[in-house]
């Protein structure tokens, strides 16, 4: 886990918020009164996600219009390569191995992610949540692998980049042992069967 205290220190400065694009709030998830291309990803719809080899787990969540029946019903591959998911140092990233969660010690991390779908709307991987076990002393502590599904959605432009996107909320269900607790939004919740949060600040 050296990595991933080293790249906490550069992140130090972006605070404990998961970073990501937009002046998102880290109070609440629920969906603001305009409609977004994508909805919250429901337990069943991660669920069927999570297994690669199904044809399900590429539907979109959100119906399309009758009004764009003609439109593909997938994306580009630019417009999928063009929604990224901001890490610690603010640099966009298209299907990563890891992501750090908590920018200023390192102590919350997605490890081993494997993509099953990347698009301008949702993006979905199953790997691990390893959480650091000590508390309030991290260096203390080991790290624990609880293995999840990752859902990222609600995709929105990234201000001054034109063409470009970025994910805004995430989503992590877990498919085996839960952690204890897990703090998401500021409310911590025991034993969390999965959680979504608000994605934060912009990238640089």
């Amino acid at each position: 886990m050296k990595r991933y205290r080293l790249l906490a220190a550069a992140g130090t400065v972006l605070g404990l918020a998961v970073t990501a694009c937009g002046s998102i709030p880290q109070t609440g998830v629920s969906a603001p009164g305009t409609a977004t291309s994508s909805a919250a990803p429901s337990a069943s719809s991660v669920s069927a996600a999570s297994a690669a080899s199904s044809a399900s787990a590429a539907t979109p969540s959100a119906a399309t219009p009758a009004a764009s029946a003609s439109m593909p019903a997938t994306p580009s591959p630019s417009a999928a390569a063009s929604t990224v998911w901001f890490n610690c140092l603010g640099r966009g990233q298209v299907k990563p191995a890891d992501y750090i969660l908590t920018c200023a010690d390192a102590g919350s991390v997605l490890d081993h992610l494997v993509w099953t779908r990347w698009t301008a709307q949702q993006a979905v991987a199953t790997g691990v949540h390893e959480l650091n076990n000590a508390m309030p002393d991290r260096a203390e502590g080991k790290f624990i692998d609880y293995p999840a599904v990752v859902t990222l959605w609600r995709s929105e432009p990234v201000p001054g980049h034109p063409g470009e996107r970025c994910f805004t909320r995430i989503t992590v269900r877990y498919t085996g042992p839960r952690p204890p607790a897990y703090t998401s939004n500021g409310q911590l919740v025991r034993h969390p069967a999965e959680w979504t949060q608000s994605l934060g600040l912009t990238g640089a």
